[in-house]
Parts: C-alpha cells; structure tokens; sequence
C-alpha cells in the first residue's frame, strides 16, 4: 500500500535549464564543443600573453663625416644603431645591409658600401622587424692642389764614416735661424750651427739628431755607420840613378813624359756585380784589369779586418756560388784606376775560404 501523503505537504519540482534543449542533444556532442571552446580560449591566452611590443625599437645611422643622416658615401663607415627602451637583449638584433653582404648581430654594428645606390638596411629582434632606406654615393674627388712642402727638416751628410775622418752634416731648411745637432749617446753636446763636422774616435753605428727652430716634434735622425780606418801601405819612392852624361853628344831634348792610362769608369755595384760573376765562375781575374789599371795584386780589405791582393781573392771565391758580397767600395786615384778594394761580406757564406 502506497503511503498516503499529508494534507499540507506541497509538491516541489526542479528547474533544470535548457532541459527541452539537451534533452534532444547527444551529450557527446556538448562535452565535444565544451572541450573545443576551452582549447580556444587558451590558445588565445597564450598568444596575448606572448605578443611583443615592437614600439620600442628605432634605428639611427650616423657616421663622423655626415653625422645622423641617411645618406653617406661609398667607402664610408657607418653606425647602425637600434635605440632600445625596452628590454631586448642586444645580441637578438640581426641587422641586413641589402648589399648581399654577410648580415651582423649586435645592437651596434659597423658597415661600409663598396657602391653607390639605395639600399634597403633591414633589423630583425624576435618576431619584430624594422626597415630603413639609406642612399650611398660616390664621393666627390677633391680638387688638385699644389702638395704642401715637406715640413719635416732633412739631414744632408753621408751614411758612411771612418774612425779619424772627419765627417760633415748639414741643414737647408727655409726659414730655419736654429739648429741643435747632438749624437745620440750619453752626454753627448749641442752645436747650434747650420753645419757641424764630426770625428768618430771608434767603429760602430751612430745616430745624429737634428732640431730645428726649437721644434722639437720635428726631430730626424741620421744613422752613420761608421767603419775602422783602412790601413795605408805606402812603398818608398825609388830613385834611380842618373845616367852618365853622352861625350861629344848635342845635348837631348827632355822625352815628354808618356800619358798614364785611364781606367775605365765603373760603379761599386757594377764591380760587385761581376765578382758574383767570378764566384759563377763567368769571368775572371784578367776581366778586372783594365778597372785595375792592369795592378792586379791591389790591396783587399776584407769586413775592415783582413787584407789580400785581389788576386787571391779572385783565387779565392772561384766557384763558391753560396758567397754572399754585401758590399764592395772602390778607392780610385785621380786616373781612375782602382788601387784599393774594400769588401763587406757575409762570414757565414765565407766559412772555410779564408
């Protein structure tokens, strides 16, 4: 038996909305589009929350001839810069020139165009990009002027000395009223003169300085290296005796005395020339004669030190193709005939020769 319900008991009955709605609708269905709509506003979620404000960043060029500008000459170097008031690493800046050369990272780069033209310099920073029009040209050739003179004072004098010898330096500067040479040794003096000659009292190399007008930002040198003296070997002047007097004889006219043969002219460096030639054994010791004044026993100074005839040294260096002559300096009489030969050589080269 079913109970029997009170007189004052009300019958309540539950509202459940959209129920004529979903009573209809598979629920697979709604939980599907349910699951859609949450993916969806996610996924927007996300994409606001990592959009990047690209206000942030301007570019500026500049570069010391034309300063801020955009337009520069071919040659030029210019700064590229990203003004950031944000907060973008400066290694995320990736900078294209539009020249079809290797694009640079950096906030701050350098660049120059090899040619003229518009190029388009493009930067990158994340997911933001910014492009710049910069116009390159060629410059102007600047208009021929007359070179300015050489302000720099010059040193006439020569680079080569011998112990005893003296040995002069001098000025020619225009407008020049004061000189200050000095060596360049400890406590060495000042001479104040246009020209001053020097004595070297040892072998070695000097160095001689020069001030002008008390211009001391101008000062040149001079190196001179000096050599020891050669040795002089003089031979005593023979006299021979007078002939007899010829009886009953007119009395001779004087013979005129005979012309003295002149040597053929020929530089150092043409005679050092061809002692390699005789070191290649191409020619040899009777070649030299006419230079030689046909003395082919003249005197030899070898590295300032060690003396032979030059046909022993001939002798010598025949055939030694690794000899290396650094030097060779000729001393001449007035007929210019060679009479003494000074060589600077290699002593390694010469290793076992002498």
């Amino acid at each position: 038996m079913a109970p029997q319900r009170s007189p004052n008991e009300r019958k309540v009955n539950s509202v459940r909305p959209f129920s004529s709605i979903t009573s209809h609708i598979d629920p697979m269905v709604l939980y599907t589009f349910l699951a859609l709509l949450i993916i969806s506003i996610v996924m927007l979620a996300f994409k606001a929350g990592n959009r990047q404000d690209c206000s942030h960043v301007s570019m500026a060029f500049s570069s010391r001839q034309h300063g801020v500008n955009t337009s520069f000459t071919t040659g030029e170097v210019i700064t590229f810069k990203a003004n950031n008031t944000g907060s973008t690493p400066a290694g995320d800046y990736i900078w294209h020139f539009g020249d079809s050369s290797v694009q640079q990272q950096g906030q701050q780069v350098y660049h120059a165009f090899t040619k003229a033209g518009s190029f388009v310099v493009t930067l990158q920073a994340g997911k933001c990009s910014w492009s710049q029009e910069v116009q390159v040209i060629n410059p102007i050739p600047p208009a021929a002027s007359t070179p300015a003179a050489d302000v720099f004072p010059v040193i006439d004098g020569p680079t080569e000395a011998f112990v005893g010898r003296p040995v002069t330096f001098s000025n020619s500067t225009p407008g020049a009223n004061r000189w200050e040479w000095r060596l360049q040794q400890p406590n060495a003096e000042t001479h104040t003169q246009r020209s001053h000659t020097y004595v070297f009292s040892s072998a070695g190399e000097r160095i001689v300085t020069l001030v002008v007008n008390g211009d001391t930002s101008r000062m040149v040198k001079k190196r001179v290296m000096v050599f020891p003296a050669p040795t002089e070997h003089r031979n005593d002047a023979f006299v021979p005796p007078p002939f007899p007097a010829p009886q009953n004889q007119p009395e001779a006219l004087p013979a005129p005395a005979p012309e003295k043969p002149k040597a053929p002219a020929i530089s150092d460096e043409e005679f050092r020339n061809m002692l390699t030639m005789v070191s290649n054994k191409q020619k040899g010791v009777q070649d030299f004669a006419p230079y030689l004044c046909n003395n082919l026993n003249a005197r030899v100074l070898l590295n300032d030190k060690d003396v032979k005839t030059f046909s022993q040294f001939c002798e010598a260096i025949r055939g030694k193709k690794r000899i290396k002559i650094e030097m060779v300096n000729l001393i001449k009489d007035p007929d210019g005939c060679v009479k003494e030969i000074r060589i600077r050589y290699d002593k390694k080269g010469f290793l076992g020769i002498f």
